[in-house]
């Protein structure tokens, strides 16, 4: 249990951490002109912010009744089930749709901002499809 408390703490730790960048990154961003450079701090703002967020429902299941861990933080009935599982298949479709055009993009472009901003974009969906995927394995392996 002591285990458990500490690590319990460094998320809070965490999610502290989180906010206090997503309010540094805001100041910052008003006072920055260069269009690549605002994007890139919008998006470590944003990143934060989700950061934040992830930590915040990780303090929300750990206050929950004798949670194992959070996966057993399960989907409550059949139709949300099935409604959030057919959303998830959807978005993967998407983003790999997203990701053909922005690699096109990539590759044809001649110009080396546009190329680093969307292979950092090409980047962020590979990694969303993956741990989308996982999400899926992982919640509906336990479900009813």
């Amino acid at each position: 249990m002591k285990t458990e408390n500490s690590v319990i703490e460094l998320v809070k730790r965490q999610k502290r951490s989180e906010e206090g960048m997503v309010k540094a990154v805001e100041a910052l961003e008003g006072r920055v002109h260069n269009a690549a450079a605002r994007l890139l701090l919008a998006e470590l703002r944003l990143d934060s912010s989700k950061h934040a967020n992830i930590c915040q429902e990780i303090l929300n299941v750990s206050e929950k009744p004798k949670p194992e861990n959070l996966w057993d933080a399960r989907i409550e009935s059949h139709v949300d089930m099935a409604a959030v599982r057919k959303e998830l298949e959807r978005h993967i479709q998407l983003e790999e749709a997203m990701l053909k055009d922005v690699e096109k993009i990539v590759a044809t472009s001649r110009d080396e901002a546009i190329k680093l901003l969307l292979s950092h974009i090409a980047e962020d969906e590979k990694k969303h499809h993956k741990n989308i995927q996982m999400i899926i394995k992982k919640s509906y392996a336990l479900a009813p």
